[in-house]
Order: C-alpha cells, then sequence, then structure tokens
C-alpha cells in the first residue's frame, strides 16, 4: 500500500492535467496546470508560458515520487531483519 499510493497519486495527476489539457476537465474559470499549458501552446511564440507550467508539475510529480520512496524506505522491514 505504501509502495503504490505515491503512483496513484501521480496518476490521478496526470490524468486530471490530460483531461485539462484537452478541454474535459475543470470548468473554464477555474485555473489549472493543463490549461495552462494549452492556452501557453495557442501564444507558442512566448516559450515561458509553456515552460514555466510544465516545470511545476514535472517538479511536483517528481518529488511525490521521492517522498513516496522515502517513505517506502523509512517502513522498509528487510533493514530491521538482517541477522548479523
Amino acid at each position: 500500500m505504501v509502495s503504490f499510493a505515491p503512483f496513484s497519486l501521480v496518476a490521478s495527476i496526470t490524468s486530471l492535467v490530460s483531461l485539462d489539457f484537452l478541454g474535459f476537465g475543470l470548468p473554464a474559470p477555474t485555473p489549472s496546470w493543463g490549461e495552462l499549458v494549452f492556452q501557453g501552446l495557442g501564444n507558442i511564440t512566448s516559450w515561458h508560458l509553456v515552460l514555466f507550467p510544465l516545470g511545476a508539475l514535472f517538479a511536483t510529480l517528481l518529488l511525490v515520487v521521492f517522498i513516496g520512496e522515502a517513505v517506502r524506505e523509512a517502513f522498509d522491514p528487510k533493514t530491521f531483519a538482517r541477522l548479523r
């Protein structure tokens, strides 16, 4: 359960961003990463409108995975069960 939770959270965030990008997610006045990326791709000459939302999304997903791996490692029973 501890190993699966961060990856489930990452999948949920990714699916929400994908649906927002395609226009099937949250309603229009609600800001979201998918909507920001969609607006940035509409103004492709302004590179920062695409780079910053994608960078924030990447950093968030990476931190969720790293924190989940750290929690899994902290609760790993094999580290305390070694015989010397």
